[in-house]
C-alpha cells in the first residue's frame, strides 16, 4: 500500500511482474508508465493486485494487464490526440498521457461524481511527482476529464478530432452502430478505434478498428474479456431511478417496523 504518498516497491513490483507475463514482448516505456502512474493514487483496495477494483455505480477499475492489452493494441506515439470514453478514477488516462506527452488525452465520463474523482486522483499524482521529478509531472498537463454521455452529440468532445478512440466499457450490440458512427465522424485519416463488446451478457473481445477513406475497417478481434456496459444518460437516469425507488422501499419498511 502507498504510505506518506509512496508505493511499496515490493507490490509495485509484483504487479509490475504479472503485467509482463499477462503481455509478452511489453516495452520498457509502458512498464515504466505503470510504475510512474502510482495505481494507489487511483484505487485505495488492494492498489497493486492484478485484478479489477470495484469502486461506485457498479463500475470498475481495469485490471493492469488489461489496460496493458488495450495500450499496445492502440499502438500509441508521442503528440497523439487521444480520446477515452469512461474516466472512471483517471487511471487509465494517465497512462495514456505519460506516453502520448506533449499529446493531450481527453477524456469522458458519465458519473458526475467519478469525473471529479478522477481529476482529484490525478491533481494528487501531479502533486507528488512535483516533489520528485517535476519533467515526469508535465506529461499530465494535457489531460481533460469532461463529464457527460460520450454518445452525445452535444458534448464537446465531438468538436475535436482524435488519433486513437477507445472505451473502457463493454459496449452492448444496440450500440454499436453508434460507436462505429461516434469513430467514423471524429477519427483522423488511418486513426484506431478500440472498444470492448458484450455478447455474452458482460463476456466479450477487444475490437479494434481503422479509419481509412473516411470508413471504418475491423483490424483485429481478441475474445476473453470482462467490462460492465457502456452507459448513455437514459440509462443513467433509469439507474438513478432504481436507486432511488430502492432507497424509499427501505425508509418506508424502517417506519413499519418502528409502527
Amino acid at each position: 500500500m502507498r504510505k506518506g504518498g509512496r508505493c511499496s516497491s515490493r507490490e509495485m513490483e509484483i504487479m509490475l511482474k504479472s503485467i509482463q507475463i499477462n503481455n509478452p514482448g511489453i516495452g520498457n516505456e509502458l512498464i515504466e508508465a505503470f510504475r510512474v502512474c502510482d495505481r494507489a493514487f487511483f484505487t485505495k483496495v488492494d492498489p497493486y493486485l492484478d485484478e479489477a477494483s470495484h469502486i461506485a455505480h457498479g463500475q470498475t477499475i481495469s485490471q493492469p494487464s488489461t489496460i496493458a492489452r488495450m495500450i499496445r493494441l492502440l499502438g500509441l506515439e508521442q503528440g497523439m490526440d487521444v480520446l477515452e470514453v469512461g474516466a472512471n478514477t483517471g487511471y487509465h488516462a494517465a497512462l495514456v498521457a505519460y506516453l502520448v506527452y506533449p499529446g493531450s488525452v481527453t477524456t469522458i465520463e458519465i458519473f458526475p461524481d467519478l469525473a471529479e474523482m478522477a481529476r482529484k486522483n490525478v491533481k494528487a499524482l501531479v502533486k507528488h511527482l512535483e516533489k520528485i521529478n517535476k519533467k515526469e509531472a508535465k506529461k499530465f498537463e494535457k489531460i481533460e476529464i469532461v463529464t457527460g454521455d460520450a454518445l452525445d452529440k452535444t458534448t464537446r468532445i465531438w468538436r475535436g478530432k482524435y488519433d486513437r478512440i477507445y472505451f473502457t466499457a463493454g459496449v452492448d450490440p444496440d450500440k454499436v452502430d453508434d460507436v462505429k458512427r461516434m469513430g467514423e465522424a471524429l477519427l483522423k485519416d488511418k486513426g484506431l478505434l478500440l472498444y470492448p463488446t458484450r455478447e455474452s451478457w458482460d463476456y466479450g473481445g477487444l475490437e479494434l478498428w481503422q479509419m481509412k477513406d473516411r470508413k471504418l475497417s475491423m483490424v483485429s478481434k481478441e475474445m476473453g474479456y470482462t467490462f460492465v456496459p457502456l452507459l448513455k444518460k437514459e440509462d443513467l437516469e433509469e439507474l438513478y431511478e432504481k436507486k432511488r425507488s430502492s432507497e424509499k422501499r427501505m425508509r418506508e419498511g424502517k417506519i413499519k417496523k418502528r409502527k
